[in-house]
């Protein structure tokens, strides 16, 4: 549990200082391209996180790539993790094709369909998917868990890291108007984001939502001792989850509304049975792609 408290401290130690950054890193921001501010609030989080973790990681002994999850060859991870990410499209797109078919997401106001339109939304999907899984997986199933597991065990690690992840995915998910920032806005936008959760019953399908996805790949990465598949379905999944953002708006009306939850209009109750649908099919089918998957000597 040590690791796992220091990991956290430096969580909670990123936010609180970020937030007092937060609000003169905007106005530097602005002068070069009108960001939202909970956006910057967020980058400037994880460089504090970041810089954190370097000290961390060096205290807690976390120095070779398998430390981090890259215990396969160069190119048989980015190759686990490209076949991986195409997974996690065609499965996010089952999700996708059920809140549209229900109509609980429908186009957006004034969308013009098109190759140019598309080609656009899938570049900037990808480029999420790649940047947070890349940062997510390393430091969560990566670092984190790697440190875990050396005084708890794989499954401790798992079970410890997928609530963390969940929680934190309610970061900088709320706005504050332009016309209210100010130098304690930092501090405002870290209420706005973690209040809800003493209000169970506004969150709780979200919550479970990010818990269900999570659980899934720390158990990827237990089975593999890397964070090569639990990589290519995360970008895979964001991919599709950014593209349903951009592309399509939250039918509050249809009847059924209630699998979606209020939070951010995709996630919701209709995500529990879609995991627990790919959780069992990844651990049935674990003899056919663990070996391919797994570092040399097997997981942790």
């Amino acid at each position: 549990m040590r690791a796992f408290l220091w990991f956290c401290a430096a969580v909670v130690l990123a936010l609180l200082l970020g937030a007092g950054i937060a609000y003169p890193a905007y106005r530097l921001a602005v002068e070069v391209h009108p960001f939202a501010f909970h956006r910057v609030a967020e980058r400037v989080a994880m460089l504090v996180l970041a810089a954190e973790l370097v000290w961390l990681c060096r205290r807690l002994d976390l120095r070779r790539r398998a430390d981090f999850g890259y215990g396969l060859p160069r190119g048989r991870f980015l190759a686990q993790a490209l076949l991986w990410g195409l997974a996690g499209m065609a499965t996010a797109a089952l999700g996708a094709a059920f809140l549209l078919g229900a109509r609980l997401r429908v186009a957006a106001p004034g969308l013009e369909p098109g190759i140019g339109v598309f080609t656009r939304m899938f570049l900037t999907g990808l480029a999420s998917g790649v940047a947070v899984a890349l940062i997510e997986e390393t430091v969560m199933r990566g670092a984190m868990h790697t440190a875990i597991e050396r005084e708890s065990g794989a499954w401790a690690a798992a079970l410890l890291t997928a609530p963390l992840f969940a929680v934190l995915h309610f970061f900088a998910k709320a706005s504050i108007p332009p016309a209210e920032l100010a130098w304690r806005s930092g501090f405002d936008l870290l209420l706005r984001s973690f209040v809800p959760l003493t209000h169970p019953a506004l969150v709780l399908d979200s919550f479970l939502s990010w818990l269900a996805v999570g659980l899934i790949l720390s158990m990827t990465r237990v089975l593999t001792g890397n964070v090569a598949v639990a990589m290519g379905l995360h970008a895979g999944w964001v991919v599709v989850l950014r593209m349903l953002q951009l592309a399509t708006v939250r039918n509050a009306a249809t009847a059924g509304s209630f699998w979606v939850g209020r939070f951010d209009g995709i996630l919701g109750y209709w995500m529990i049975p879609w995991s627990l649908a790919i959780a069992a099919a990844l651990w049935l089918t674990r003899g056919i792609w663990v070996g391919a998957a797994e570092s040399r000597g097997g997981p942790g």
